[in-house]
């Protein structure tokens, strides 16, 4: 009960002082700034096709490329003393600049197969074999025999012997006719004719919401197996011949009436020899065991041998010997509605199509098409290198003016911080919901709501910061001999190395983890989520902040601060479950809320108030720059040599022992 009485009466005083609330807001707004684009930016990266090594690079070198700017920026606001005016110019800069980054385009994309592939049967053998009729290429599985689950989509006959001018006919044709004439004494003849809706016609693609290339890439065959022409080889045709699957019914000659004739195909039967008015597809399932030897047949390499089937499947030749041709009518190329001549096809065979999971016959899944992929490199490394120089400058500066803020009027910095957590918690899952809600109905991820809400909230923080005083703040006489005496002492660099394997530590969680939840199958929803779940159990330890490190010491807790990064990183290369990464989002309450506050106080402990820009600059370089940077490419090469769980473990490995060590450092050497 006291603790909790103590809990609200830090807040309540906190918030009481006025000269703090403009430095409260700015805090909520900076920080939903920076939680509604930056956890998102490696996914954003992996969307543009850049792989996990170009991905490692390009977050180490933009930070450390960028590292210069930090610390000369915390000099340049100590000598100048008010520098509000130069803080909210390169915030506003930052968020424009953040908007080119939608200009990169695609450099790569991994294009996934249909998930199931399609099989022509053919039965005019001594054997049924199955042959791929896609063009898709299929790498055979081992096995010898397949068990699979097919299932009939359709009969009809195919046309094998297309030329171009044919082809292109065929593709462009409204309607056909199939002629079945039964080579008998009789010759009877019959003609059936189909025509093809507009969603049935060869050509006909479906419209995307967006024309982003992205949206290909994620391969579909085409239904309408009943009721459209398909091409299924560059020299082959499928026309459906619904109502007639057994290509021998006849009209009778006499009194209109209609003779039912012989099935000769297969057990599927039909009620009636015509076309149908409503033709619907409906498929048969079959539970098929196909012969994968390559050596069963002289056929080609994509033909497979059907071994046995159930329920029992009748040959598809038919009985009687019978001649089957297909007339097309050559539309006029500039008038659609003109038909110039017929288009007689001949030599027609019968055939079924079927489908089966493609993960059942074929290990190839996907294929990488590369665009221009140098050209997305650099391009996206140079606008992340240049917006994190000015994002660098606008920390180093905005950390400056907090802690001399905060020293003015003796506050606590984690008390601040409590709204920056609370903008993070709101901001992060809301970008997350905008990022789903945009990328509905979308074979890719749309990032543009998080970029314009980064750049929005950029420019309110630009005006925010003239809200600030800083006109106590007097310049700095001698600036880079203050910084070199605070420098000299011990403590500041053990400090500083604890910085920057905190940040290495953050760094790669920072870099990919989204990366591991994507391959978890989390939505962007969720990513934020973990923002949320870090910021609502960081708060009760913000407000504490600053008794829990009077009580045992910053060393100390930063101490705390590599334990739970072990137990975090274990953890992450744990979980299967994406959900389950909350229970380790909440450690971030230690591993950021409060080793960050200890850090960012005990260099302000260790410095004065004309160097609390350039220490906060060193500082923040050393954990966000360098260290993000190193933790970053060594964590994604890692990835790529030794896998993403192995990758967490030696992360987490490496955080133990170096806190143990800074732990007994500080124990019998400080």
């Amino acid at each position: 009960m006291f603790l909790l009485e103590n809990f609200f009466k830090r807040i309540s005083s906190d918030f009481r002082q006025k000269e703090l609330l403009p430095l409260k807001l700015l805090f909520f707004v900076h920080s939903s700034t920076i939680y509604v684009l930056y956890p998102y930016l490696t996914i954003h990266m992996r969307e543009l096709g850049i792989n996990v090594e170009e991905t490692a690079i390009m977050s180490a070198v933009t930070p450390i490329v960028s590292i210069i700017m930090p610390p000369i920026a915390g000099v340049i606001a100590d000598r100048i003393g008010n520098f509000k005016i130069i803080l909210s110019l390169f915030s506003g800069l930052g968020g424009a600049a953040s908007l080119l980054l939608l200009l990169v385009p695609v450099g790569r994309i991994l294009i996934s197969y249909p998930e199931n592939t399609i099989l022509e049967i053919n039965a005019n053998l001594s054997v049924i074999d199955m042959k791929i009729a896609e063009p898709y290429p299929c790498i055979r599985h081992s096995n010898i025999t397949l068990p699979v689950n097919l299932q009939l989509q359709a009969c009809g006959m195919i046309w094998p012997k297309t030329v171009n001018e044919e082809a292109e006919a065929v593709l462009r044709t409204r309607s056909y006719t199939v002629i079945v004439r039964a080579m008998q004494e009789n010759n009877t003849t019959d003609a059936y004719i189909y025509t093809l809706g507009s969603e049935d016609l060869p050509l006909y693609k479906e419209r995307y919401v967006d024309d982003d290339i992205r949206n290909a890439r994620k391969m579909k065959n085409k239904g309408h197996f009943t009721t459209s022409v398909r091409k299924l080889s560059e020299s082959k045709y499928f026309f459906p011949t619904s109502g007639l699957y057994t290509f021998k019914c006849s009209p009778a000659t006499n009194g209109g009436n209609i003779v039912k004739c012989k099935n000769i195909t297969c057990t599927i039967k039909l009620e009636h020899g015509e076309v149908p008015t409503n033709i619907t597809n409906v498929p048969v399932d079959y539970k098929v065991i196909l012969n994968n030897s390559l050596t069963a047949t002289n056929n080609l390499f994509n033909t497979y041998i059907l071994q046995s089937m159930k329920p029992n499947f009748k040959n598809l030749s038919s009985i009687t010997p019978q001649s089957l041709s297909v007339e097309v009518p050559l539309l006029n190329k500039d008038n659609a509605l003109e038909v110039d001549t017929i288009l007689k096809l001949t030599h027609c065979e019968p055939r079924c199509l079927a489908t089966v999971p493609r993960t059942a016959i074929c290990t190839n899944k996907d294929v990488t098409r590369e665009f221009d992929i140098r050209l997305t490199f650099w391009l996206y490394l140079t606008i992340r290198v240049f917006i994190s120089m000015i994002s660098g400058t606008a920390f180093a500066m905005f950390e400056g003016a907090v802690i001399a803020i905060l020293r003015e009027h003796k506050a606590d910095y984690g008390l601040q911080r409590i709204y920056a957590t609370i903008g993070g918690m709101i901001s992060s899952p809301l970008s997350g919901w905008l990022i789903d809600y945009a990328s509905a109905n979308k074979d890719f991820t749309d990032f543009r709501p998080a970029f314009y809400l980064y750049a929005g909230l950029k420019i309110v923080s630009a005006l925010l910061m003239l809200t600030i005083n800083l006109e106590f703040k007097a310049p700095a006489t001698n600036v880079l001999s203050d910084v070199l005496t605070v420098l000299k002492k011990v403590e500041i660099v053990a400090l500083f190395i604890t910085c920057f394997i905190l940040g290495t530590a953050w760094g790669y969680i920072e870099s990919f983890l989204f990366w591991l939840l994507q391959d978890l199958g989390a939505s962007r929803s969720l990513m934020g989520i973990t923002i949320t779940v870090g910021g609502i159990a960081g708060l009760p330890l913000l407000v504490m902040s600053g008794p829990i490190i009077d009580r045992i010491g910053h060393a100390n807790v930063l101490f705390i601060g590599f334990i739970f990064y072990a137990i975090r990183l274990l953890g992450y290369s744990l979980i299967y479950n994406p959900w389950m990464c909350l229970i380790f989002e909440a450690m971030e309450s230690v591993t950021s809320s409060l080793s960050f506050t200890a850090a960012v106080t005990y260099a302000a402990k260790l410095s004065t108030m004309t160097t609390d820009s350039s220490i906060q600059g060193l500082l923040g370089g050393l954990y966000f720059g360098v260290g993000k940077g190193a933790g970053s490419l060594a964590g994604g090469f890692l990835m790529e040599s030794v896998g993403t769980r192995p990758t967490y473990q030696i992360f987490a490995a490496v955080t133990l022992l170096t806190g143990c060590i800074y732990y007994l450092f500080n124990k019998f050497y400080i």
